[in-house]
């Protein structure tokens, strides 16, 4: 699995833009290779003709053009708006991490390149002996943080950048998106400059906010091929 070229998009809370930022670059990457994508576990499901609807990972198999049953995208498609380990707890399931990482060989073998969404961050419990680092690691994938572009940011993405690396986790880099409009915070304009003095991976964005933003389209691009470079080059 070490080979496979993939990236594993975690944030820094719940939140933050995660499938946003995952949907944008599978639909960058789709026009000229085969994008696989994957949602392991996902919480707060709608339940549609008596199954429960994963909502992020359904958005993510539609921005890749994946032919994969949603059922392989997303192993455990959980009710309640928990952790998964939680989640999965009360609705009486066993999160069982070898049968997430068959589902994601299955993937990996269909695509040239997977995009897999975590939920939540870093550290939060797929099951109750793995958390969402472990998988990482096991995966061997490098890592995109995705960050809040204002204030508060700047704790929250040390924290998670610190807790990465310590685990042997390559971090490609932190992406701030102004998932809502940061026009009148300051920390909007400071916070890069502060995370690029104090981080030790690249600090990509500020991602803008799509309604907000004219120019927003050709800013987007110009991220979306810094993260192709960084993790798979």
């Amino acid at each position: 699995m070490g080979q496979q070229k993939g990236l594993f998009v975690t944030g820094t809370d719940t939140g933050v833009g995660k499938t946003f930022v995952t949907c944008l670059l599978a639909s960058h990457l789709k026009d000229y290779m085969k994008v696989g994508v994957m949602k392991p576990a996902e919480s707060d499901c709608e339940e549609v003709e008596g199954q429960w609807l994963p909502k992020d990972a359904l958005r993510l198999k539609v921005a890749a053009g994946s032919h994969m049953p949603l059922d392989t995208i997303c192993p455990y498609a959980l009710p309640r708006p928990l952790a998964p380990a939680e989640a999965a707890r009360e609705a009486g399931i066993t999160i069982d991490l070898e049968h997430i990482k068959e589902k994601y060989r299955n993937i990996a073998e269909a695509s040239d390149v997977v995009l897999v969404e975590g939920a939540g961050g870093l550290l939060v419990p797929l099951s109750h002996s793995c958390l969402y680092a472990d998988l990482v690691r096991d995966l061997k994938l490098p890592l995109l943080i995705v960050a809040r572009a204002g204030l508060g940011t700047v704790n929250h993405s040390l924290l998670t950048v610190e807790s990465a690396l310590s685990r042997g986790i390559r971090v490609i880099g932190v992406l701030l998106n102004e998932n809502e409009s940061c026009e009148h915070d300051a920390s909007y304009w400071s916070n890069p400059r502060v995370l690029q003095d104090l981080a030790s991976v690249p600090v990509l964005g500020p991602l803008p906010h799509m309604e907000c933003d004219p120019g927003a389209k050709n800013a987007v691009q110009e991220v979306l091929r810094e993260i192709e470079r960084l993790a798979f080059s």
